[in-house]
């Protein structure tokens, strides 16, 4: 992180728990309910998550040339392959015959060609179409344009990043990402290990889950028995960098009647950084690694989580081991209180309590959060009126 970025960070910091809000305005937001729950809304939404970059694996599953995995995401079926020059590759894991899976889930080593299940057309690591039984059957077939389709794809802080878009297949991911990542990488994240990753479902439209990581409102009464002790009271610093954000949420120990030098201010051991990428991937980065948590779309009213901690190092013993189960326990104890209030808005949503969620001026970056996902949404083709 560039020294420039410290010194606004402290100043900003300071200024905050001496109680001078940062938010840019005083206006009241609200957000309709309606969003959290039309079925077209939600296809829309899932037309718009396939056109951004998503961490769809850590870079550590794909250890050495000829690696390769398969996974689905959101209805998406990828397949991603270490090259021999080292570089991870992505495709849609679907034949270019008839459309079957070619490599089954899971994954493998030293991969020297794929061979559909159906009729055995081969591909190579590479994705380009190596052959196929009877081939005098298909007369026309062009070979070079019967490969498996390339998507975007990068890797960065640990993990591959892909556009599930194969008609974006030309995108640039490191610039879609940005100078945020730049920036996050910079935090001993350049390289990490992944450890004890999960995946599992919440019941509750994706952008509550998102509402919740922009304000600190709720801190002092969701999370009073687990994290709540840490934190200054509904303090949170928010930058946009285009649609990306960092969010610093300020720790407790930063005392504003004697505060640490400027010199000595540590962003990480004074407070948690956030780093978000649009539309719902968060990289908690804390004083020694960082946890990565993005959402998979199930439908308007449930969300499946993919949680991967990312660790400076492996764990060399049972007292490192211990040590990195602890704070993912609490981790996980912490978003949990989150995603239990989260399908408890969900569950009461269509009640017709509210015709809209009202957002304080300090937290207004949820309601923002929510004009930019609709401008997204309104530049992409429309989506057919799906029946509720």
């Amino acid at each position: 992180m560039k020294q420039e970025v410290i010194r606004d960070l402290y100043q900003r910091t300071l200024s905050a728990v001496r109680g001078e809000r940062p938010e840019p305005g005083t206006s009241v937001g609200e957000v309709a309910v309606d969003r959290y729950l039309n079925p077209r809304h939600f296809a829309q939404e899932a037309q718009l998550f396939k056109r951004f970059p998503q961490p769809v694996a850590a870079s550590s599953e794909l250890s050495a040339p000829g690696s390769w995995l398969a996974r689905d995401r959101a209805g998406t079926p990828f397949l991603l392959v270490r090259q021999e020059n080292g570089e991870v590759h992505a495709f849609l894991n679907v034949c270019r015959h008839r459309g079957a899976r070619v490599a089954p889930l899971g994954g493998g080593e030293q991969a020297r060609a794929f061979v559909c299940p159906y009729h055995a057309w081969t591909y190579k690591p590479d994705g380009a179409l190596r052959g196929l039984p009877q081939a005098f059957g298909f007369p026309c077939l062009d070979h070079a344009s019967s490969g498996l389709r390339r998507l975007a794809a990068t890797e960065r802080a640990g993990l591959v990043w892909v556009i599930a878009d194969p008609e974006l297949a030309g995108t640039d991911v490191n610039a879609c990402l940005g100078p945020l990542m730049d920036e996050l990488e910079t935090l001993d994240l350049r390289t990490p290990v992944a450890f004890a990753p999960r995946s599992y479902g919440v019941a509750a439209n994706w952008k509550l889950l998102v509402d919740g990581s922009f304000e600190a409102y709720h801190f002092k009464v969701a999370h009073r028995q687990t994290i709540a002790h840490m934190f200054a009271e509904n303090v949170q610093i928010v930058d946009e960098f285009g649609l990306n954000r960092r969010l610093y949420l300020v720790k407790s120990s930063f005392d504003g009647n004697s505060p640490p030098g400027v010199e000595d201010f540590q962003p990480r051991r004074h407070g948690n950084l956030i780093y978000f990428f649009f539309p719902s991937t968060m990289i908690l980065v804390q004083p020694d690694h960082a946890q990565l948590s993005t959402l998979e779309l199930v439908s308007p009213g449930v969300t499946k989580i993919h949680e991967i901690t990312l660790l400076p190092v492996a764990p060399d013993g049972p007292k490192a081991q211990a040590y990195w189960n602890a704070n993912v326990d609490l981790y996980r104890r912490a978003l949990a209180e989150d995603y239990e209030l989260s399908e408890s808005i969900q569950a009461g949503l269509s009640s017709g309590a509210n015709v809209a969620l009202t957002f304080g001026t300090f937290e207004f970056s949820a309601p923002r959060f929510h004009e930019q996902l609709n401008e997204q949404v309104t530049a992409i083709p429309a989506v057919k009126e799906v029946d509720a």
